[in-house]
């Protein structure tokens, strides 16, 4: 596969943020207590990503000006197979922006049992319970009754609680050359446009992803 990308300003921020205020005195526990214990790791995270925002740096006869006063958009080119005289696809005049919150990553314990969102086996009340006192699930468990089975940990990723859009948009096509200014002397350009997105606006989400191991470790 070939993949070639012209006029890209790209600007990518992420924040993460994992604060925890803790007081305690260092002691040793021994091997009872910490199979007790329960520990949760994760992340949050918020970012904006933005294409051309300040307009690209080519200015020819091709692609005008791209100056302030026109944003520009970026040009992504791939094909698929060696074989040149396939022409290539496409994502012309991308740009603009979108941004996000509320994106998390974190392990969550697939076993059949009734957790809370920090992994705590927990009772019908949501009190926190011991081993034997979990409450099992059974055909209820989300899994077909094979979370107790499974009874391993699972990589769970939780959509953002929104994502905004910044006049955001792509058209999506099929090219004889990567450019415009790629064609060799005899050749000429062509290109046909599929379809085209713009979005501007707000998009709330939910749900997860959960991501199962393929092997034991």
């Amino acid at each position: 596969m070939k993949i070639k990308i012209k006029n890209v300003l790209p600007a990518l921020v992420i924040f993460s943020a994992l604060a925890t205020n803790v007081q305690a005195e260092l002691a040793p526990i021994d091997d009872a207590e910490l199979s007790n214990a329960v520990a949760q790791g994760g992340l949050y995270l918020s970012g904006e990503f933005s294409l051309n925002e300040e307009g690209g740096p080519i200015q020819d006869a091709t692609y005008g000006d791209c100056t302030d006063d026109k944003r520009c958009g970026a040009r992504f080119s791939y094909k698929l197979g060696g074989n040149d005289s396939n022409g290539w696809y496409v994502i012309d005049d991308w740009k603009g922006g979108l941004s996000f919150e509320g994106l998390t990553i974190r392990t969550r314990k697939v076993d059949g049992n009734q957790r809370d969102v920090t992994g705590q086996l927990v009772d019908n009340s949501g009190n926190p319970v011991s081993d034997a006192g979990a409450i099992a699930l059974g055909v209820n468990d989300g899994f077909g009754g094979d979370g107790a089975s499974f009874n391993k940990e699972v990589l769970e990723i939780g959509l953002p609680s929104s994502v905004k859009f910044d006049e955001y948009q792509y058209t999506l096509g099929y090219a004889s050359h990567a450019s415009p200014t790629e064609v060799p002397t005899g050749e000429t350009f062509q290109q046909t446009n599929i379809y085209g997105v713009f979005i501007d606006g707000q998009v709330n989400m939910s749900g997860n992803m959960l991501i199962f191991p393929t092997a034991d470790k």
